[in-house]
């Protein structure tokens, strides 16, 4: 046997194993953007004919993110980074000041902007009617929800999508579900 032509055959067969996975992944890929864009053509389409306007570009890519870990400080010392990584950290509720202590090992992928919109136009409409409303603004941050009643030196801020509906703001966590 010919080992040095056994050898070449070998490697031939590995490089054309690799082309035809490597245009498997890609067209799988490709798949789930097109799904992914579909599905948020769906859901904006299914909230405009449930009576709401949709004013903003709504992101169609996700992303990965991890959740940070903030240090917590005093109300007098509220100097505080705006952004991270360029998303804004958002502080609902209280007023306090914090710093960026690191993030999470793990980041986990995001949910669309259009997966977002639905579970808000949910929650919303067990409570009011979404007729005549006007989503103005869709975005991605991280939100720090501190809890009021006890001060903790330490805490997490996580990624949420901040949708702003007729002057209103609302959160939904971005994480999958």
């Amino acid at each position: 046997m010919d080992w040095s032509k056994a050898k070449n055959i070998i490697i031939a067969v590995l490089l054309a194993a690799d082309l035809l996975m490597g245009i498997n992944l890609l067209s799988q890929s490709a798949g789930a953007r097109q799904q992914t864009a579909l599905a948020s053509e769906e859901s904006i389409a299914f909230l405009e004919a449930q009576g709401m306007t949709i004013e903003t570009e709504v992101p169609r890519r996700t992303e990965k993110l991890p959740v940070l870990f903030l240090r917590l400080q005093r109300a007098d010392n509220l100097a505080a980074p705006e952004e991270y990584r360029g998303y804004p950290i958002v502080v609902q509720g209280s007023q306090i000041g914090f710093e960026v202590a690191g993030s999470g090992q793990q980041a986990a992928e995001t949910m669309p902007a259009s997966e977002a919109l639905l579970k808000l136009y949910a929650q919303m409409s067990t409570q009011e009617s979404v007729a005549g409303k006007t989503v103005e603004a869709i975005d991605l941050v991280y939100l720090l929800s501190p809890e009021d009643t006890s001060y903790a030196a330490q805490d997490t801020a996580s990624p949420a999508w901040r949708i702003r509906v007729s002057g209103r703001t609302y959160y939904v966590d971005a994480y999958e579900e």
